[in-house]
């Protein structure tokens, strides 16, 4: 399947750079925090888990997420360590997300016959 962009020109085969891509760095501290809207304590995690199917609420432990905080969460598949993340064949999707206090429940979707190694980094803005 090719990738093409409104043109009809086929991005699969433009190198990276001459794409239209903006990258911007922020971080939870300073002025970039003030744009952000972000508090001083935002943070980021990872959780590992080996599943496949279909999970409406998948419990994430953290004590400090509240019912109040922003969570975004990132699903991958990693291969031999959690560092090692790659895009598999398997479809895998987060669809929605619910802080409580003590953590946060999350539907997730990995489409594969058999149980793969998943990773979630999590942002949160407590």
């Amino acid at each position: 399947m090719k990738v093409e962009d409104r043109t009809g020109s086929n991005l699969a085969e433009q190198e990276l750079t001459d794409l239209p891509v903006q990258q911007e760095s922020k971080t939870a501290k300073g002025t970039a925090a003030k744009d952000l809207n972000l508090s001083g304590n935002a943070f980021t995690t990872y959780y590992t888990w080996r599943a496949n199917g279909v999970f409406h609420a998948v419990n994430f432990v953290n004590g400090n997420v509240t019912a109040n905080s922003r969570v975004f969460l990132n699903i991958s598949e990693f291969s031999t360590d959690a560092q090692h993340r790659f895009i598999g064949a398997a479809r895998m999707a987060v669809y929605n997300i619910a802080p409580y206090n003590g953590g946060f429940l999350a539907w997730v979707e990995i489409s594969w016959g058999s149980p793969l190694n998943i990773r979630f980094d999590v942002f949160v803005d407590p």
